[in-house]
């Protein structure tokens, strides 16, 4: 504290006028210049001055009073900023030891603005109620008691990432020094809703209660328990190394949390919008965490009758109870259990996880995930830490699932055989996933491989997919009787390459569809001749119909063969050959042989998808 340029003029009058000014005043790194203060009414005595009608100009005029005695050194101050507002204080010395209260009456939390550090909160309602009061003297001794009630507050900063409205709540302070502080705390938070970017806590109560110590080197908190209302309780412990600005250790226990508002107040918050922002939680944690020298040594995790799903639908695990542990100097062993789940639409049942957790990499024992009537078995799961992101490998196989069953989970028509596949090495890391070799399916009574499958920005919104897909001898029976397309009998060769997907849709990519080399049957019924041509354009089902072909149910043919290079948005078409008219999809063979030709060349990819759905769907198709 410094004061400058001080002067005083009192009058001996009746009664009694002091004037004081002073041109610089320094409290606390706050700084005021040219304050005045007017004592109309004052009294002047050998051991009195007091002001009994003052104010105080600061850029504000204030009213107070106040009673100074030299001879008992106390000084007694009340300021009066509104009708209903009252900021007292007293100062009494004794020798070298100093006693000092303070008490407001419906303070204006405003008021503490000037006090905060520049980029902090500043309030913007509120009153307050406080009583304080500190004794200080020599060899280091001292104590101090406060006790605070905030109604109605408010704040926010300049940049508008905090905020809080409606806020009421309670603090006591008690500390006692004798070669340290030793303090005691308790806060209540009762009413009000803040956002604290990036998070939102909604109203409801809390309560903070905690101890320690405070040396000039170290914070201390020997114990400390907050209970937050719909989450749980919280026990800690710890140092703060003042110095060094780091945490030198700390201990964190917490009993039976409710596992979804936990999330939901501070794990979603930064998540932004990828797959983690749309999830709901269900069951209750117990968990404990230790840190030292500012790093995590130590973590534990124990979940009962947890749930965990997406709100889209897209996965969801039911029943999860797990014992999982991490510890920064050696690897530790975690379960997991899960009672159902599903991955979209398709069903899964009971399976366990046993994984060993070491500071830079997981290992997970083979993995049996059961669906439907068959299962994914994993192997050579594992996860490696490198320059602070992780990159995670695995290779899988899909034991034989019912196509019937897996088309009825799905809500698709009716499909036969069984579907199983290899996948070999998958990796993922840095949101990227890649498969280090060729995926093998079979389905339809053909294979499908998929080679250079990778995918990035997988936890985005907006995924990128790239593949090459060849399929070979697909039974045409088999796969037409399960669309409403009519009926083929035959093989079918397809070959997708260069496919790209943007948020799960193709965007780019050159498929052709042919015919199996090899002797086989081959008959096309004619509704499957009508679906057909509504693919390549008009004209080609109206000429059957008026025909005399449309007495027959089934044509021979020789050949099937149909493709699309897909690019902007824009499908060009072609068949088996080009001809005067256009291109060759069907082209007869036997009797009766009949051909089918495409007219359109480029056909809106949009357009495409919708007459593949109305020829898979039933009805007649619409020839335009």
């Amino acid at each position: 504290m410094s004061l400058r340029g001080i002067s005083a003029q009192l009058t001996l009058s009746a009664p009694s006028k002091l004037d004081i000014t002073i041109a610089q005043a320094t409290l606390q790194g706050r700084e005021w210049r040219k304050l005045a203060l007017y004592c109309p009414d004052a009294r002047i005595e050998r051991d009195l001055i007091e002001c009994r009608r003052g104010l105080l100009d600061v850029g504000e005029k204030f009213p107070l009073t106040f009673q100074y005695r030299p001879g008992a050194r106390s000084l007694a101050l009340t300021l009066f900023p509104e009708s209903t507002e009252r900021w007292q204080a007293q100062l009494l010395w004794r020798g070298d030891n100093l006693a000092a209260s303070l008490e407001v009456k419906n303070g204006k939390a405003a008021r503490l603005n000037p006090w905060l550090p520049e980029q902090s909160i500043r309030f913007n309602q509120g009153v307050i109620d406080l009583t304080g009061k500190l004794e200080w003297g020599v060899q280091a001794r001292g104590k101090l008691d406060v006790s605070a009630t905030l109604r109605n507050g408010g704040f926010s900063d300049a940049a508008g990432t905090r905020a809080g409205e409606k806020l009421a709540g309670t603090l006591t302070l008690q500390a006692v020094r004798a070669d340290t502080w030793r303090w005691k705390v308790s806060t209540a938070w009762r009413e009000g809703e803040v956002f604290w970017q990036p998070f939102y806590i909604a109203p409801g109560e809390r309560r903070l209660s905690a101890q320690g110590s405070w040396q000039d080197a170290q914070a201390v908190v020997d114990q400390a328990q907050l209970e937050w209302a719909g989450i749980g309780t919280a026990q800690l412990s710890g140092a703060w190394n003042r110095a060094a600005g780091r945490i030198e250790h700390l201990q964190v226990a917490a009993k039976s949390l409710a596992l979804d508002p936990l999330y939901r107040t501070f794990m979603k918050p930064w998540a932004q919008d990828g797959v983690l922002s749309k999830l709901t939680l269900s069951g209750v944690a117990d968990g404990a965490i230790t840190f030292k020298q500012g790093a995590l040594e130590e973590a534990n995790l124990v979940i009962r009758q947890g749930g965990l799903k997406h709100e889209e639908k897209m996965f969801g695990l039911a029943g999860i109870d797990a014992s999982l542990a991490w510890q920064q100097n050696q690897a530790r062993e975690n379960r997991i259990n899960v009672s159902s789940g599903f991955v979209g639409k398709l069903p899964l049942g009971a399976f366990s996880v046993r994984a060993t957790l070491a500071p830079d990499r997981v290992s997970v024992a083979p993995l049996t995930l059961p669906i439907l009537d068959g299962a994914l078995t994993m192997e050579g799961v594992e996860a490696q830490r490198e320059n602070n992101d992780w990159r995670w490998s695995l290779s899988a196989a899909l034991q034989p699932i019912s196509m019937q069953r897996l088309s009825q989970a799905l809500q698709l028509p009716a499909m036969h055989g069984t579907l199983s596949a290899v996948i070999p090495q998958v990796i993922y890391a840095r949101q990227s996933l890649t498969v280090g070799g060729a995926l093998l399916f079979k389905v339809f009574d053909g294979a499908v491989v998929v080679t250079d499958l990778r995918a990035t920005d997988l936890l985005s919104p907006t995924p990128h997919g790239y593949a090459n897909i060849d399929m070979r001898n697909l039974d045409l029976d088999l796969l037409t009787r399960t669309f409403s397309f009519g009926n083929i009998q035959g093989r079918l060769d397809v070959a997708v390459n260069a496919l790209e997907l943007f948020a799960w849709r193709p965007v780019k990519f050159d498929a052709k569809v042919a015919s199996s080399p090899g002797e086989y049957p081959r008959k096309i019924s004619q509704r499957a001749v009508e679906n057909i041509t509504s693919l390549g354009g008009a004209g080609g089902t109206a000429a059957l119909q008026r025909s005399f072909l449309r007495f027959f149910d089934q044509f021979g043919y020789e050949r099937i063969g149909l493709s699309c290079r897909l690019e902007r948005g824009m499908c060009e078409m072609a068949g088996i050959e080009d001809v005067p008219q256009g291109y060759l999809i069907v082209k007869g063979g036997g009797i009766p042989a009949l051909s089918v030709i495409g007219y359109n060349r480029r056909v809106g990819w949009e357009e495409l998808l919708a007459r593949i759905q109305r020829a898979t769907q039933g009805g007649k198709p619409i020839v335009q």
